[in-house]
């Protein structure tokens, strides 16, 4: 119980200005200190977000989102990261030249791309998929080269004398010496899949987080508008937190292996 109350007292305590914000911000509306029918106040705005979600528009547009993006998010880590390891490990001679042709195309802007999948790949959910793929791809092949780099050479060169091969040296010292790396592009991967989609369902969609705020603006629905605003920003802090935690946990996996070891 004691417990309970210490966490109960911080979460407060660090939610305090965020609290204070809102109240200013209901009372700034309320008493026209700015205009209402621009920014509502955030009352009528978590009323918006209550309709929707009884009526299932916001579930089922946030639920279309999310499975683009895991999707998309997905099929860029069974790719990149194997990709990575070979390219940082035994391929060594092919990633010096594939790398700078690859950091050229990481730096090809998504939004301007966007057509060109449209053309290639029609409007629809292939289409989003492969724009997600595309940006989730680099933070995670680049930092799992990256990972792959940063195994102490002695170590290896150790494992080599005492006769470990290449799938001992793989899975005793480089896939450990790499999981900070990896995650960290992990972690970046994610939180860009999670946005991109959003993004992307701005332009040619029917459906998803993306489309329902547009859709909402141009019904001139504005507390709905702000309403999907708040919802995408608590949707990607609980990525941010649930990548974060999956990261320490791994890391506390590595950490107890090598103690082990």
């Amino acid at each position: 119980m004691k417990g309970f109350i210490l966490w109960l007292k911080k979460v407060l305590f660090g939610s305090l200005s965020i609290i204070l914000f809102l109240i200013i911000w209901e009372g700034a509306s309320r008493t026209g200190l700015v205009i209402k029918s621009v920014i509502p106040p955030p009352s009528l705005v978590v009323q918006a977000i209550i309709k929707s979600a009884q009526s299932g528009e916001l579930l089922m547009h946030t639920a279309e989102s999310l499975k683009r993006a895991s999707i998309g998010f997905i099929l860029a880590i069974i790719l990149a990261i194997p990709t990575g390891f070979l390219l940082g490990t035994f391929f060594k001679i092919l990633e010096k030249a594939l790398l700078p042709f690859f950091k050229i195309l990481e730096k090809l802007n998504p939004f301007a791309i966007f057509p060109v999948f449209m053309i290639i790949l029609g409007i629809g959910n292939i289409e989003k998929i492969a724009v997600i793929f595309w940006v989730a791809q680099w933070p995670l092949l680049f930092y799992t080269i990256a990972g792959t780099k940063s195994v102490d050479p002695y170590l290896m060169k150790s494992a080599r004398s005492m006769g470990a091969n290449r799938k001992r040296l793989f899975l005793d010292i480089i896939l450990p010496s790499a999981v900070p790396s990896i995650f960290t592009g992990i972690k970046l991967g994610a939180q860009i899949s999670f946005f991109m989609i959003i993004a992307s369902e701005l332009i040619g969609s029917t459906e998803g987080l993306g489309w329902y705020f547009l859709a909402a603006n141009q019904a001139f629905s504005i507390p709905l508008m702000y309403g999907i605003i708040f919802v995408i920003t608590i949707l990607a802090v609980i990525i941010n937190v649930l990548f974060s935690k999956l990261e320490r946990h791994f890391l506390a996996y590595k950490e107890s292996t090598f103690q082990v070891n």
